[in-house]
């Protein structure tokens, strides 16, 4: 019998996302202490090896986007079907999946723009630099091309804009429910996110 499916983790997983309908306030944190860990190793053992290019944490990407749409639908999982850390696997697998799909396409179509350097110490500092490097709105055309969902848009316009506030990403990245820490992680992470995007452009980080 897979760890999975013992009839006690069963029922402990299960309690979980009942409390999870139920708007238990603490629920998405122990969620994420549970789930987190053990889906990576998941994920890692069925990706062993990326491509050259590809973003070695795209693996924890992969793992809280399938949080983070089970969070906004829980009732989209059905118990009787599966058990819920069988439904959150497959729902990462397939995340990674279509995150490698991207990743791929953007280590491929890598520009040779070199003339704009950006200061590494904060995505917010690329506000400082476009002004007085390059025009403002060939740049959004230019690199808008590299962001792969609307949500990645609309925080790559935040920190061009010069926006410090965790709590503003945190809005628009629809991850307020979440703990004020774990809010700053996934925030870093988006941001380290784009500026990998801008690398790949060929725009100089420093």
């Amino acid at each position: 019998m897979r760890e999975d499916d013992i009839p006690d983790r069963k029922a402990e997983l299960l309690e979980l996302h009942n409390r999870l309908l139920r708007d238990d306030p603490v629920v998405t944190e122990e969620m994420f202490r549970i789930f987190v860990p053990e889906i990576e190793r998941h994920l890692r053992i069925k990706f062993q090896s990326l491509a050259v290019g590809i973003d070695p944490d795209i693996y924890k990407s992969a793992v809280f986007d399938a949080l983070t749409d089970y969070f906004k639908s829980p009732d989209k999982y059905k118990p009787d079907k599966s058990n819920l850390m069988t439904y959150l696997k497959r729902a990462a697998y397939r995340d990674m999946q279509n995150l490698l799909r991207k990743e791929s396409r953007h280590v491929k179509g890598r520009s040779t723009l070199k003339d704009v350097e950006f200061n590494q110490s904060d995505g917010n500092d690329i506000s400082e630099r476009v002004a007085s490097k390059i025009d403002g709105q060939r740049l959004i055309e230019d690199l808008s091309q590299d962001m792969t969902t609307p949500i990645e848009f609309a925080v790559f316009k935040l920190m061009l804009e010069g926006e410090r506030r965790t709590s503003s990403f945190a809005k628009i990245m629809e991850i307020e429910y979440l703990p004020p820490e774990e809010q700053a992680r996934e925030v870093k992470r988006m941001k380290d996110r784009i500026k990998k995007r801008i690398q790949r452009k060929g725009y100089g980080l420093r």
